[in-house]
């Protein structure tokens, strides 16, 4: 009589084996990962960038204002989300018997989980000091996607910097390429604007599409950077 369970098959048995390896790997791996970062500029840059969202406390209500505070702070940190792929110890690293993939994936998991309990932070002062009818027409959803797409940029700078620089300068390629974008960002016209006025509809959803290929393109550049060696290595 054949039994009524049904048995794994080769293809679920290989993935569940996959899996396993894989958190065999992580498990030891991630502590030693996050130390071996440079985490300091980016918990100041967090640090930072929530002081300057405290500031609503001492500011009108404006939505404006609320928003351009929100915005620095993803500016300050996207800069020190930078630094946390830079590799100190580069040139000793070329046998390390974990895929470079892997451990950089570590790396921005821990740091966009720094950047995603600032968010909250910030998003948790600008309820106690803001009144309930400005907290509530603040587009908050697309303010986070601005801060994701954000450090998606300055993810994949990072990674250009550091194939270029033997793992060495990808904080400061990183860091400087996303405060000159959003520098440059800043000025340009309104037909063009990325940093739209949530106080001009019109404008703020026009800006959405562009906020989008600009996503789009940092994440290709992130999935063709993230598995290549720095220049020099094999």
């Amino acid at each position: 009589m054949r039994s009524l369970i049904p048995r794994a098959t080769p293809n679920h048995h290989t993935a569940s084996v996959s899996v396993r390896r894989t958190l065999r790997t992580v498990r030891p791996l991630l502590p030693y990962e996050l130390r071996a970062a440079r985490t300091v500029p980016l918990l100041l840059a967090v640090l930072l960038g929530t002081l300057i969202c405290a500031a609503v406390f001492l500011l009108p209500p404006d939505p404006s204002g609320v928003v351009v505070l929100l915005r620095f702070a993803t500016v300050l940190a996207g800069l020190g989300l930078a630094f946390v792929l830079d590799d100190p110890a580069s040139d000793m690293t070329t046998a390390c018997p974990s895929p470079c993939l892997l451990r950089r994936l570590l790396r921005i998991v821990g740091g966009l989980m720094a950047l995603i309990t600032a968010w909250w932070l910030d998003i948790a002062l600008l309820a106690m000091a803001l009144p309930a009818d400005v907290h509530a027409g603040l587009p908050l959803v697309d303010l986070a996607a601005e801060c994701l797409i954000m450090a998606l940029v300055t993810v994949a700078l990072a990674l250009a910097g550091l194939r270029f620089t033997r793992g060495l300068g990808g904080g400061l390629l990183g860091g400087g390429g996303v405060a000159l974008l959003a520098l440059v960002l800043a000025m340009l016209p309104a037909e063009f604007a990325f940093y739209a006025d949530p106080e001009d509809p019109r404008g703020w959803a026009e800006s959405l599409p562009r906020w989008r290929v600009l996503g789009a393109a940092a994440l290709a550049l992130t999935v063709f950077l993230l598995p290549r060696q720095p220049s020099g290595k094999r």
